[in-house]
């Protein structure tokens, strides 16, 4: 299955891009049909102020901001591809259009190829005299940090799991026009549970420094309504 975002994801090496550019400045278009996006735990205090943080459905559950009430739809990117002034813009959407990929016992660098992304000329260069430019090295170095933050985010949803806090629910939204919106098909910490876990249980996620995230999950429920304000703004502009 393909990452989300992600088309025609290669190994970066000389002799293919040695002559090609990246796109600059890259803006956020390829986000623009996405009403959500995974997040690492480190991410969910500060995207809590201003998403709503679900949990996706299955085995392979992780933390995602809610960018949209519908499908295919992100209230935070416009049609000039910026996304909306001083909202918080999650790590896998500043990643793109770089990713790593484990090759045997290596990680390699890989962009995507897409159309858009990659220019004969009039971008950024990925390769300087035959050596990878500084934009490969801080590309690596920070698909590095995000590789490491998404790893952390494992255990965090296991220990949710296990202690049964994880419910399924469906989100109704009542919108400024009288309607009504619902999204189903999503996890999020259930409150009355978490209150009542057992003395060691609500300590070890305290050791363990989950309550930040687990609290800011919960109060970013509030954003379902200012996500019915911002689509009703959005209809109107």
């Amino acid at each position: 299955m393909k990452p989300l975002f992600y088309d025609k994801p290669v190994t970066i090496s000389l002799q293919r891009h040695g002559a090609l550019q990246l796109r600059a400045p890259m803006d956020f278009g390829f986000a623009r049909a996405t009403n959500a996006v995974p997040l690492t735990l480190a991410e969910i205090p500060l995207a809590a102020q201003w998403y709503p943080i679900a949990f996706s459905a299955g085995e392979a559950a992780r933390p995602v901001a809610i960018l949209g009430l519908r499908e295919g739809e992100n209230l935070f990117v416009d049609d000039e591809g910026g996304w909306r002034e001083g909202a918080y813009v999650p790590i896998y959407v500043r990643r793109y259009p770089f990713i790593l990929r484990q090759e045997d016992d290596l990680v390699a660098l890989c962009i995507e190829e897409a159309d858009d992304v990659l220019l004969p000329s009039g971008g950024a260069p990925l390769f300087a005299e035959g050596e990878p430019a500084e934009l490969l090295q801080s590309a690596m170095q920070f698909c590095r940090s995000a590789q490491a933050a998404e790893r952390a985010t494992i255990p965090f949803v296991e220990g949710l799991r296990a202690l049964g806090l994880l419910d399924g629910r469906t989100a109704t939204i009542a919108m400024p026009d009288g309607g009504k919106v619902s999204l189903s098909g999503f996890l999020t910490i259930d409150e009355a549970r978490l209150r009542g876990l057992s003395d060691d249980s609500f300590l070890e996620l305290r050791r363990r420094g989950w309550l930040s995230a687990i609290f800011s999950q919960i109060q970013s429920t509030l954003n379902w309504g200012r996500l019915a304000d911002r689509m009703c703004a959005v209809a109107a502009a």
